[in-house]
């Protein structure tokens, strides 16, 4: 019996979600798809999905939330399933601007960058679509990153000046608390930003001024860990990785983050131990913006 296209494709995406069901699953993105990775064996298995950006794995390594973009210029949030590959548009959501979105901690609902009449606010909407809320409203303190505390209702973010704490109440209440002042960050949006797995730290990009080159277009950009209650921060990746999208790898020991390999002209993502006892490793060329499954 000959298999049809179709049913070969939808195969080697079945045959993939079972390699990748006991492993470590993270979100890639590269020039033009998002994809999905396996680190846990000792080659990395990688498969390309979807056209797409800003590419989020769910907690449980199911699904990859994403921004799908089309000719119009229109941005609406997708999920593209890790195991068939069958893409969705998020229902619910007004407006036909949207980007990056972050999956809440348990996995039911997406919060994303959403526009609302010349000027960005924080939004959500559950994961299965409807229950579309605007989370800080036009006018109010404004959400340059945002990231999930685990296990709980809270959010860390940025204004581009400070960090703060975005907790959800009930009844759709919204309460806001700083954290300790850093001073300036040269923080920039969008950016990116992960919590890590004991809620005590969180890491970060930003750019640095210091390590600019005279043929430099702009600052490059740097890993920074910091320590949510005294609000002090330290570089983690080394001058000239021009780093960032950093994501914790599950334990806290070691986390991931995008570089450049000038061998190759191209993106990368690297790991490296949080305490920098050893120099970071490439684990894919071609690819950028890691996220990390937690289930």
């Amino acid at each position: 019996m000959t298999l049809s296209p179709a049913l070969i494709c939808c195969s080697s995406f079945l045959l993939f979600g079972q390699e990748l069901a006991s492993g470590q699953i993270i979100a890639y993105q590269t020039d033009s798809h998002i994809g999905v990775a396996d680190l846990s064996g000792g080659k990395v298995v990688r498969r390309d999905l979807t056209p797409g950006t800003d590419p989020a794995i769910s907690p449980d390594g199911k699904k990859i939330a994403f921004t799908q973009s089309d000719d119009a210029g229109d941005r609406r949030i997708a999920i593209a399933d890790v195991t068939t590959g069958a893409v969705t548009v998020v229902k619910g959501i007004p407006g036909k601007n949207e980007f990056m979105p972050v999956w809440s901690s348990d996995g039911k609902q997406l919060y994303f960058n959403h526009f609302l009449e010349s000027e960005w606010a924080l939004a959500s909407v559950d994961a299965e679509g409807g229950n579309f809320r605007l989370v800080l409203e036009k006018g109010s303190r404004q959400a340059g990153t945002f990231g999930p505390f685990p296990g709980g209702k809270e959010w860390l973010c940025h204004d581009l000046e400070s960090f703060f704490v975005l907790k959800l109440e009930d009844q759709n209440k919204v309460t806001l608390a700083d954290i300790a002042k850093t001073g300036a960050l040269s923080l920039s949006m969008p950016g990116h930003l992960d919590v890590s797995p004991d809620g005590k730290s969180a890491l970060f990009e930003r750019s640095v001024e210091e390590d600019v080159k005279p043929d430099d277009e702009g600052p490059p950009s740097a890993v920074f860990l910091i320590d949510l209650s005294s609000g002090k921060t330290k570089r983690l990746t080394p001058k000239g990785a021009n780093a960032n999208c950093p994501a914790w790898l599950p334990g806290g020991k070691d986390y991931l983050f995008s570089g450049f390999d000038p061998e190759s002209s191209s993106s990368t993502i690297c790991r490296a131990p949080l305490d920098g006892s050893t120099p970071p490793v490439i684990l894919l060329k071609g690819a950028s913006h890691p996220t990390v499954a937690r289930p």
